[in-house]
């Protein structure tokens, strides 16, 4: 219910903040599941809204672990769709709580639900994939050794800035990965090493790949027009 409701004003407030959004695929924002979204994690908190935002159904985000230690905070964010994953950084100890986790996703995936999960396992600020962590295979492999037909969609997820107002943003929705493209019995550790580079070679198409420190190269990659009418609109609460 609070999910429902809070997506009417998060979308109004979407286009309102943000300068321009690009989706290579727009078609991607109507798929049902049972899908697996595997993204980059370029800008914490706001590379979940955008994607819950834009989905056209519920979309259950994987989050840090640590955010779910208060009890209050713990049960608004399983209303907001959220599930905690434990990284070692937050405590060896903690790992083994993923398995709840795991298990409630393979039952959104019986029910022909979304699941978004940020393959590289933290966020930072670049355009730069960084190495992906085993979350995501272990996921994938798991639905599928159970007999789900579970999709894997590619997703990068590109900001022509971080820290400034009115950011341009680009979705680039890769080709989608099923069981078939393993060529690993599904049930070997090779099958994990055979996902994780399948999905490596997409992303690398997908995210952009700029040094922070050459200025002529993002605005070559990022520099667009900002539309009249938001101008117009912002200028008038701006005032």
């Amino acid at each position: 219910m609070l999910y429902s409701l809070l997506k009417i004003p998060a979308r109004i407030a979407f286009y309102l903040y943000c300068r321009r959004l690009i989706i290579n695929k727009k078609e991607c924002l109507d798929f049902k599941g049972p899908l697996l979204i595997a993204a980059n994690h370029p800008n914490s908190f706001l590379d979940a809204i955008i994607v819950d935002t834009l989905f056209k159904y519920p979309v259950t985000s994987l989050s840090r672990g640590d955010i779910f230690r208060n009890k209050f905070f713990k049960n608004i964010l399983h209303a907001l769709h959220m599930l905690p994953v434990y990284r070692i950084s937050e405590g060896a100890e903690n790992l083994e709580h993923n398995y709840p986790t795991f298990d409630k996703c393979n039952q959104i995936f019986r029910e022909n639900g979304i699941v978004l999960i940020f393959s590289e396992g933290g966020c930072t600020n670049e355009w730069h994939l960084r190495p992906l962590k085993k979350g995501t295979a272990r996921l994938a492999l798991s639905a599928w050794n159970q007999g789900i037909p579970l999709k894997i969609l590619p997703l990068g997820i590109n900001y022509s800035c971080f820290k400034k107002f009115g950011k341009n943003i680009w979705l680039n929705f890769g080709s989608i990965i099923t069981a078939e493209k393993i060529k690993e019995p599904l049930d070997s550790g090779k099958a994990f090493i055979s996902f994780n580079n399948l999905l490596n070679e997409e992303l690398q198409k997908l995210v952009y790949e700029v040094d922070n420190k050459d200025i002529d190269s993002v605005k070559r990659h990022f520099q667009t027009q900002v539309p009249r009418w938001k101008i117009i609109m912002l200028s008038l609460p701006a005032l």
